[in-house]
């Protein structure tokens, strides 16, 4: 997959363009920790501070797994409404930023689980207007637009968490670690999801339809 790695890195290099508001000017070494221990005694100045830190990210990843920005906007919203309402469970405050990646991935499911039953209702009228083809660096050629399209298609007929775990994996760059404590399961396991979503783009890969061009 080393072809599809180095061909994301260089596609998803513009920010996804998400409706954010604008950014607190922060302190960086005003910590999460800090932060958290503030938000739990009340302050509001400090639930903003971690909101506006770290909801570019959220937002970003909820776009990218689920593809349709009014699905993202919900998920990005109640995350943190769950985040900050649930402080007193967060052990360590300078965890903050990977426990809100595992209550945004849980909503990302729920969404996921609506949308599957919207469907097999019959009832699903949402619109995929965040599809990783849209959301590519504007530089990117038709070739890669085309190729993305594809590794869409074939994202969608994997496993809800194969899908995550992939897209987090691959598209996010983020650790194994960091992804099986997002999707609350053992390393063992998403790296095996991650490997099941890696084995069915493997062929589409091999196949030259996305060739790296730092190896020809």
């Amino acid at each position: 997959m080393y072809a599809l790695d180095s061909a994301l890195s260089r596609c998803f290099a513009v920010p996804v363009r998400a409706r954010t508001p604008r950014p607190l000017r922060l302190d960086p070494e005003l910590g999460d920790g800090e932060l958290v221990r503030r938000a739990r005694r009340g302050d509001r100045w400090a639930e903003e501070a971690l909101y506006h830190r770290h909801v570019r990210d959220v937002t970003r990843v909820a776009l990218r797994l689920l593809s349709r920005s009014t699905d993202a906007e919900d998920v990005v919203q109640d995350a943190f409404v769950l985040a900050l309402r649930d402080l007193a469970q967060l052990e360590d405050g300078n965890a903050f930023r990977s426990w809100l990646l595992k209550i945004t991935v849980h909503q990302v499911h729920r969404k996921f689980r609506r949308r599957k039953l919207l469907r097999t209702l019959g009832l699903d009228r949402g619109e995929d207007d965040a599809a990783l083809p849209l959301q590519v660096d504007p530089r990117a050629g038709p070739e890669v637009h085309v190729a993305l399209r594809e590794v869409e298609r074939l994202l969608a007929t994997l496993p809800t968490r194969s899908r995550i775990a992939w897209v987090l994996r691959h598209v996010e760059g983020y650790g194994l670690d960091e992804v099986a404590r997002a999707c609350n399961c053992s390393r063992a396991t998403i790296k095996r999801a991650v490997v099941e979503a890696s084995r069915v783009l493997e062929e589409y890969v091999s196949h030259d339809h996305w060739r790296d061009d730092d190896q020809e």
